[in-house]
């Protein structure tokens, strides 16, 4: 199996999110430097570090990870079919076979209907479809704490497509109340690609926090999730994703998440043995 990262992994450097913004910002080009750097396979794009999809852009974009040797996928923000639709030209541009997304919605909101938002997806999933099976492009839906693991799969067989299919991400099931292993035999046999993590659980005086860890240092067992998406998939990559929480001071914050990832691919590396 190969091993990548997801952008979203150096998503403090990058200045992007609302939580962190650094005094220097890191680009795409400088992420890929990172990925060699750490002797990784490839990389998913966050849509929020995409500075721009004009063709010029997305051309340097996409010659940059082919000079590397990379391997790249690109990631979307929603499910509507119009916004999806121009996505999927997107990864053809950087010859991404797989288009990440999620459905988003908040699923503890006193007014969210949570059939209207799995009727919703499975409408504008089955426009998109189409397109997506001519492009030759794999709508990767994650469960991303809005739907659980069973509604994720209804809709996805109801759209009924071999181009619509999961972003298995393995630590966003706690969001949900579901054990990540159970979860992630059931969405397995539906994954075109993953977010490979590791949560930590801790209780505070105001209830549980589920908190970014560097892998192996969580509550997953990761061992048994491997085993899991070998025995039940047909991936070839594992793309890692390892969120960190932000601090107050820059320069520590920058350092800790570069530690963090370094952590996990090797504890990928040496301890999962992907490779």
């Amino acid at each position: 199996m190969k091993l990548g990262l997801d952008s979203y992994s150096y998503h403090l450097a990058f200045g992007a999110h609302p939580d962190f913004l650094p005094s220097k910002k890191m680009d795409l080009f400088q992420f890929m430097d990172k990925i060699s750097e750490l002797e990784l396979d490839g990389f998913q794009i966050d849509p929020m570090h995409l500075s721009g999809k004009d063709g010029v852009y997305l051309s340097e974009i996409f010659k940059y990870a082919k000079e590397k040797n990379l391997f790249l996928e690109y990631g979307a923000m929603g499910i509507d079919a119009d916004y999806l639709s121009n996505e999927l030209d997107i990864c053809v541009k950087l010859e991404s076979p797989v288009l990440r997304t999620f459905v988003g919605f908040d699923r503890y909101s006193r007014d969210t209907n949570i059939d209207s938002e799995i009727e919703k997806a499975i409408n504008h999933l089955t426009k998109v479809k189409s397109k997506a099976e001519l492009l030759q492009v794999k709508i990767a839906i994650e469960n991303h704490g809005d739907l659980n693991s069973d509604e994720l799969i209804s809709v996805v067989q109801k759209v009924n497509s071999p181009n619509i299919g999961i972003c298995l991400d393995l630590g966003n099931s706690m969001f949900t109340f579901e054990d990540p292993l159970i979860a992630a035999e059931k969405m397995a046999p539906y994954a075109f690609t993953t977010h490979f993590k590791d949560y930590a659980v801790i209780m505070t005086n105001y209830g549980l926090k589920v908190k970014g860890a560097a892998l192996g240092e969580g509550n997953i067992d990761l061992v048994k999730a491997l085993k899991i998406l070998k025995q039940n998939t047909e991936l070839d990559k594992i793309i890692l994703e390892i969120p960190v929480e932000a601090g107050s001071n820059e320069a520590f914050a920058l350092q800790n998440e570069n530690e963090i990832i370094q952590r996990s691919v090797g504890y990928a590396r040496n301890v999962l043995n992907i490779r």
